[in-house]
């Protein structure tokens, strides 16, 4: 809709309202303008106005829309949108429709900003050898490489041009909020774009960012060159300088970070975060816990953890690794550098810089000030088997807004069971040489490196079984096209993997898209996208390769030699495997209901209920929704196996 200039009767009328302008002729209305809709406002610069005929409701309260006590300066304000009580202006600002703005000290853009984009973050090392430009579309995955892909000059220049690039083509001198936004009781917005649908109520200061759709900005938060994805969150009295909030995270109770990255579902609450690479589902929620100078993902950070990286001398150049699935005990400290391998719980202070990454799946312990590594150790919890249910649930991300992060939630994928295969070889090599673990800075006692083959075998097996009865449920067995076709894998090769920040991929395929990138072929972050996402897409068709491959490995048969009752057999096998981990998640879930749990409960009875009061509080195990949800995966994978005995018998005719 075309604007018009103001008519005579309409600047009578907003005169008589109290207000002003430097010169009428350079405020424009669309039809339907309503001059009562405004008093007690002063216009300067050019000024466009939308139409304000309408009534909305906020917080249960019908509001008029208009502009009610506020100077506005060089603006475009859409349809339907109420603005009121503006302490000092809102300046050089584009307003869309269906706006509340209320109770602001100031809203003003200062000249050409990137609105966050562009933002230099010192990730990881403090001095910024593994710094990136942040901006809002960037992903995990390409955060990953471009952090961690140092070595390779020609694609690290490559790849932050890209981002550049694309910072450059945000650049303007006007804000922009979009439509359906509430801003309401803040201090100072500046240089800050606000997407459609997000909320800042309370915050001190919001300066040189973007907030993203259907954000949420709550009380007394302080964010300065920032990027909030759409659907986080930073609330409660949070402060960040130079950060990136991921899709659906959440920052809040105090949270201080700086120079970090937090990617889709991260949940950080009371403690600091500093230089820290934190993918996909990191939580910290302890006031008293420090995240500094690392990488980690799907990871949990007991209270009191700490990681220190001044262990320097030429200033705070150490960072560290704690792979997908990691874990720290209350008041857990380590001495960076250091790198624990996957699904390692660490307990007790490490400052010997241990290696772990050849052991998944363990417990590093301090024993009498050195590091004590339990090989295969968290394989037998059930803690293990509930962090993997429950990360896919809390995955908050709407499926009507793009996912920016591509994560795949397979705990026993093909990086991890390369990893275990890797793993029994070094208990074998641990076995031959004692010095071995002592070179990669920890211990392990004899009597656990024939415990922790069995729990590395017992775990191979049960991907391996997994992944074949799977495949086997999907074939046809009607078909024209033989099943020896079926199963034949599209790819091959493809023996080594890598995390990306939670998407599992094969280290081969991503050195394509780097080769790619450097000779040009790929030449935008559009680009590295989509072909991350035929990775992703891929993942099963990759997945079947890798098992393919280490078919001779697990069964002493290639593919090409393999009949039916070969199949038969491992889905037999398989179902073997799973009642042995069932067997053993169960027994530790059951640590919940020993006697020695039942200590402070029937506090006033003399002792004589106990047992009522404790299964009052705690119900029966029978009843517990995460036993029940464990046992309700392994009845599945049980039924799934009996499922393809029975096709495969019945191909067979038996």
């Amino acid at each position: 809709m075309e604007y018009r200039n103001l008519l005579e009767y309409e600047i009578a009328q907003l005169e008589a309202t109290g207000c002003t302008a430097t010169n009428w002729n350079t405020v424009s209305v669309k039809d339907g303008f309503n001059p009562s809709c405004y008093i007690r406002v002063n216009f300067s610069g050019n000024v466009r106005l939308g139409n304000t005929r309408e009534l909305f409701v906020r917080n249960g309260v019908p509001v008029r829309s208009g502009i009610y006590d506020a100077t506005i300066h060089n603006c475009e304000i859409g349809d339907n949108v109420h603005i009121s009580k503006i302490g000092e202006a809102i300046a050089n600002y584009r307003i869309g429709d269906n706006c509340y703005i209320a109770n602001v000290n100031a809203m003003f853009a200062t000249g050409a900003s990137s609105f966050g984009n562009g933002c230099e973050v010192n990730v990881m090392s403090e001095t910024g050898a593994r710094s990136l430009y942040i901006y809002e579309s960037l992903t995990s995955q390409i955060a990953y490489l471009t952090v961690m892909y140092r070595h390779n000059e020609a694609f690290t220049t490559r790849i932050k041009a890209f981002a550049k690039e694309y910072s450059d083509r945000q650049r303007c001198a006007t804000g922009l909020i979009e439509s359906n936004v509430t801003i309401a009781g803040c201090g100072t917005i500046a240089d800050t774009i606000v997407r459609t649908g997000a909320c800042i109520e309370g915050a001190t200061r919001l300066v040189d960012g973007t907030v993203g759709r259907d954000c949420k900005v709550g009380d007394n938060v302080i964010a300065s060159h920032f990027i909030m994805a759409s659907q986080s969150r930073v609330d409660s009295g949070s402060t960040i300088e130079r950060v990136f909030v991921g899709q659906a995270s959440s920052l809040a109770n105090g949270f201080i970070a700086h120079d970090s990255l937090f990617f889709a579902n991260c949940a950080c609450e009371c403690g600091e975060a500093c230089a820290v690479f934190a993918g996909p589902h990191t939580v910290s929620m302890h006031k008293s816990t420090l995240l500094i100078g690392g990488m980690f993902s799907f990871f949990n950070a007991g209270s009191g953890t700490n990681e220190s990286n001044h262990l320097y001398k030429l200033g705070p150049v150490h960072h560290g690794i704690m792979e997908r699935g990691c874990k720290t005990a209350s008041n857990a400290y380590i001495t960076w550098p250091a790198h624990i391998g996957p699904f390692t719980l660490v307990a007790g202070s490490h400052t010997s810089h241990p290696d772990t990454t050849e052991l998944p799946y363990s417990y590093l312990m301090e024993r009498k000030g050195k590091s004590l590594l339990i090989p295969a150790a968290n394989l037998k919890t059930s803690g293990t088997i509930r962090d993997i249910l429950k990360w896919g649930k809390r995955d908050r991300r709407s499926s009507d807004i793009e996912r920016l992060d591509l994560i795949n939630y397979d705990a026993l994928n093909p990086l991890i069971t390369w990893r275990v295969y890797q793993a029994i070889n070094t208990l074998d090599r641990c076995e031959a040489d004692p010095e071995y673990p002592l070179a990669r800075n920890f211990t392990i006692e004899y009597h656990a490196l024939r415990r922790g083959r069995e729990l590395y075998a017992l775990a191979a097996d049960y991907f391996m079984g997994e992944s074949v009865v799977n495949k086997l449920l999907s074939l046809d067995f009607d078909s024209a096209v033989p099943v020896e076709q079926q199963l034949k894998p599209e790819y091959s090769g493809l023996d080594q993997w890598i995390d990306l920040a939670g998407l599992i991929v094969p280290r081969k395929k991503v050195g394509f898209i780097i080769d790619d990138i450097v000779n040009g072929t790929i030449n935008s972050l559009e680009g590295i996208v989509e072909r991350l996402k035929m990775l992703y897409d891929n993942y099963e068709a990759m997945k079947w390769s890798f098992v393919v491959d280490n078919l001779s490995k697990c069964y002493s048969k290639k593919l090409e030699t393999m009949t039916l009752h070969d199949f038969i057999a491992i889905a037999k096998r398989w179902s073997e495997s799973i009642a042995a981990i069932s067997k053993f998640r169960n027994h530790d879930a059951m640590k919940d209901y020993s006697e020695s749990m039942k200590v402070g409960f029937g506090v006033d009875s003399d002792g004589q209920n106990v047992e009522a009061d404790f299964i009052a509080v705690r119900g029966l195990p029978e009843q517990d929704p995460n036993v029940d949800e464990m046992n309700r995966h392994y009845d599945i994978a049980l039924k799934n196996a009996t499922t393809a005995i029975k096709r495969l018998e019945k191909a067979l005719g038996i």
